[in-house]
C-alpha cells in the first residue's frame, strides 16, 4: 500500500515581508547548536570521554554510532511533521532533543548514561534541518534559495568553531563545556519559537498528496548512492581525528587547535551557494568529493606538520559543509514536489552511512590501524566524483 504525506510547499502559509534575513540566522543557529554542536563534537571530546569511562575501541565506535542511530530515527519523523502539520513544529523539537541530550552527556555516571545522551543529542538534527527545506522553498524566492540554505547549511561549521575555544577553556572537566552547549541549544530553541513562522488555515488552499513512490526515482540513484557513501567516508574523521592526532603527536592542544581551524573553515560553507551558481552543480560536487577525499586521507601523512594538520582541517572543514549543501541542492532540485521528504531521505541516507562508519572503524583499527583507516575513507570519497549531479 502507498503511504502518502501532504507537502507543505504549497500555499498555507503568510509571507512576512523583510523576513528573510531572520529566518536564514534562526536556521544558521539551530543548525549550529544540533548539528555542530549536539552531533559532531563528541569527537573533540573523546580522549577524556574514553580515559574517565575506561571505553574501548568497540565500545567508542558503538556510543559514536548511536548518535547516528538517533538521527535516523527521527529524520523521517522530522520530515513528516513537516508536511503534516508545519515545519516549525519539528525545528523546536530538535532543539530541545540537542538541550536535552547535551545535558544528560553532561551529567552521565555511566557508559550506557552517555550513550543515552549521545543517542538522544543526534536525534536533534533529523529532528530540525530537514524541515528548513521546506521553510527555504516556502519562504524564499527561487533565485535566493540556494544561497540562503548554504547559510543555513554553513551553521556546522560555526558550532564546530565555537566549540574549540570553549574546549580549550574547559580543558579536562569536559562536562562544563557540555552543559555550556546544552543552555545555548536552550536560547537558540526559543529564538526560533518567535521566529519561525506559522502555517494559517487558507480558505481554499489544495493539500496535494504525496506518494513515497517518488523516491524511486531512476534520477535520484546517483544521489542516494553518493549519500551513503560520503556519510561513511566523513564519520571517520569526525570521530577519529582528534584521537589520531591525541595519540600520534602527543599534543591534545594541537588536536583542539586543530578542530578550531576545522570549524572556522566550515563556515566558509556559506558561500556555497554562489559557487553552484557559478560554476554549476555537477563540477562543483566532482571537485569537493576530491578536495575532501584528499584532506581525509592526507591528515596521518601529515601529521609531523602542525602546517599540514591543519591543512588537513581547513580542506576537510570547507569541503564537508559545502558537500552536505551540495547534497541537499541535488535534492531539492529532483523532489520540488515534496522537498521536505526528498531531503529528508538523502540526509536519512547520510546519516546511516554515518552511524555505520564508526562501528566499523571500531571494528577495522584493532586490524588496519588508525592511519590506513583515514587512507582508504579519503581514496573511497575521492571514488564519489564518479556520481554524476545535475550540471
Amino acid at each position: 500500500m502507498t503511504k502518502h504525506f501532504t507537502s507543505s510547499s504549497r500555499d498555507g502559509y503568510d509571507r512576512p515581508p523583510g523576513k528573510a534575513r531572520n529566518l536564514t540566522a534562526a536556521g544558521l543557529a539551530i543548525v549550529a547548536v544540533t548539528y555542530g554542536l549536539a552531533r559532531y563534537c563528541f569527537g573533540l571530546f573523546l580522549p577524556e570521554i574514553r580515559l574517565e569511562f575506561g571505553l574501548s575501541t568497540e565500545t567508542v565506535g558503538l556510543i559514536a554510532g548511536s548518535s547516528y542511530v538517533g538521527y535516523l530515527a527521527a529524520t523521517f519523523l522530522g520530515a513528516w511533521l513537516s508536511t503534516a502539520v508545519e515545519p516549525r513544529l519539528p525545528i523546536l523539537l530538535g532543539g530541545m532533543a540537542a538541550a536535552a541530550g547535551m545535558m544528560i552527556i553532561a551529567s552521565a555516571a555511566s557508559p550506557l548514561g552517555l550513550a543515552f545522551g549521545v543517542f538522544l543529542a543526534g536525534t536533534s538534527p533529523g529532528l530540525a534541518y530537514p524541515p528548513f527545506s521546506d521553510v527555504i522553498v516556502r519562504h524564499t524566492e527561487p533565485v535566493r534559495q540556494n544561497s540562503v540554505y548554504a547559510w543555513i547549511n554553513s551553521g556546522t561549521g560555526f558550532g564546530v568553531a565555537l566549540a574549540g575555544p570553549l574546549a580549550l577553556y574547559a580543558g579536562a572537566d569536559w562536562r562544563l563545556a557540555w552543559l555550556v552547549f546544552a543552555w545555548l541549544a536552550v536560547i537558540v530553541t526559543f529564538w526560533n519559537m518567535f521566529t519561525l513562522p506559522r502555517r494559517r488555515n487558507v480558505r481554499n488552499t489544495r493539500e496535494t498528496a504525496v506518494s513515497l513512490r517518488f523516491l524511486t526515482y531512476e534520477k535520484a540513484r546517483p544521489l542516494f548512492c553518493a549519500a551513503l557513501l560520503f556519510g561513511v567516508v566523513s564519520v571517520i574523521y569526525w570521530t577519529y581525528a582528534v584521537e589520531l592526532l591525541t595519540d600520534l603527536t602527543g599534543r591534545p592542544r594541537d588536536a583542539i587547535l586543530f578542530w578550531i581551524v576545522l570549524g572556522m573553515a566550515g563556515v566558509t560553507g556559506c558561500f556555497a551557494g554562489g559557487l553552484v551558481n557559478r560554476w554549476g552543480l555537477g563540477r562543483t560536487y566532482a571537485a569537493l568529493a576530491v578536495a575532501v577525499g584528499a584532506a581525509i586521507a592526507s591528515l596521518p601523512l601529515l601529521i609531523g606538520s602542525r602546517f599540514g594538520i591543519f591543512l588537513s582541517a581547513a580542506g576537510f572543514g570547507i569541503g564537508f559543509i559545502v558537500m552536505t549543501a551540495l547534497f541537499g541542492m541535488w535534492s531539492m532540485r529532483i523532489f520540488r514536489e515534496a522537498p521536505s521528504i526528498g531531503f529528508g531521505f538523502t540526509f536519512f541516507l547520510i546519516s546511516l552511512g554515518q552511524g555505520a562508519g564508526p562501528v566499523i572503524g571500531g571494528y577495522l583499527i584493532p586490524v588496519l590501524g588508525q592511519s590506513m583507516l583515514f587512507v582508504a575513507a579519503g581514496l573511497l570519497c575521492c571514488a564519489l566524483a564518479l556520481f554524476r549531479a545535475p550540471a
